[in-house]
């Protein structure tokens, strides 16, 4: 008699481990939804964790890892930055190239001071997303370390993309053509 409620308790854990593995992208999409959630109600923590386990259940969700990136961005933790231009890294060598991904890689690498590797994603970004913003954002990294010429190319980049975004074109005639 006693051994039924420990069949029964076997056969729901095989059940679920089999639907984990066989609907993991459908769960990691709920845990994203979850952390979301929690990071609504304001737990930032809860909200890495939730994502953290989305990404370990489909490494080559951009989702997942694109919260999880905001998420310790936000969090701002000693080691966040790095775990978050890791996270990026991994999952666009896994995936496709992703300009939220790679804008993503470049505000960690802001972070961590890695301001050409930052100005290469959002470059990169801009080309694939057709976005001036990030060419905005890479004329940016250019600037911080002194690249006048790369600054303005980028600046012109931006405004190839979109000959109205008022800011690269204010910069630019800031900077001087």
């Amino acid at each position: 008699m006693t051994l039924l409620p420990l069949r029964r308790f076997t056969v729901a854990a095989v059940s679920v481990a089999c639907a984990a593995i066989l609907f993991r992208a459908n769960v990691a999409s709920a845990l994203v939804t979850r952390g979301d959630g929690v990071l609504r109600a304001g737990d930032l923590d809860g909200a890495v964790r939730y994502y953290s386990r989305a990404t370990r259940l489909d490494a080559a969700s951009a989702d997942a890892a694109d919260r999880l990136i905001f998420a310790l961005l936000m969090r701002r933790h000693g080691s966040d930055a790095l775990r978050a231009y890791t996270v990026a890294g991994d999952t666009l060598r896994r995936g496709r190239l992703e300009p939220r991904l790679l804008a993503d890689r470049a505000f960690a690498a802001q972070r961590l001071g890695r301001w050409r590797a930052a100005e290469s994603d959002f470059t990169a970004a801009a080309r694939i997303a057709h976005d001036p913003r990030y060419a905005h954002l890479a004329a940016h990294m250019a600037r911080r370390v002194g690249d006048r010429n790369a600054e303005r190319a980028h600046l012109r980049a931006a405004l190839a993309l979109d000959a109205a975004y008022a800011p690269a074109r204010a910069l630019l005639a800031r900077l001087g053509r």
